[in-house]
């Protein structure tokens, strides 16, 4: 399994959820605008975007010879599905006013945890001992504070 394989595996699903929302509420139901919720939806797309640049622009530098672990790769093990999960889709969650693409996400979320291991087991035979250390070092989705050991 690829990165590309599990973004196809996690994101693809979650994305058509949100479309699908958007349709039945907005089209369908015919749901009001929310004006300051779209505002507020753009700039949380933008940042999710940049997010998702960063770390393409990244992971070119290793081209797939080299384990990347630099730049968002640093907070992140996977900073490529963080920046949509948590950044493009709820952003365009509020952008096409659907409170029914918020299930995108979790469906999105719950994939990434269900596959991401095969993918993982794949990079840990890889790159071996240096994968196990990055693998300890790095948060897999979202960077969380660790607490001191005494």
């Amino acid at each position: 399994m690829n990165t590309q394989s599990l973004a196809c595996k996690v994101l693809m699903p979650a994305y058509g959820i949100i479309v699908a929302g958007s349709i039945l509420e907005n089209l369908l139901l015919g749901t009001d605008w929310f004006l300051l919720g779209s505002v507020i939806g753009f700039l949380w797309l933008a940042a999710g975007l940049v997010g998702l640049t960063l770390a393409v622009r990244e992971l070119r530098k290793g081209e797939g010879y080299m384990l990347v672990e630099s730049g968002p790769f640093a907070w992140s093990r996977n900073p490529i599905l963080a920046a949509n999960l948590l950044g493009i889709m709820p952003g365009l969650c509020l952008v096409l006013n659907t409170n029914l693409g918020i299930l995108g996400i979790a469906v999105g979320i719950f994939l990434f945890f269900k596959n991401v291991g095969a993918e993982e087991l794949e990079l840990e035979d890889q790159f071996g001992e240096t994968y196990q250390a990055y693998r300890e070092r790095v948060s897999r989705l979202l960077p969380l504070p660790s607490c001191p050991e005494n």
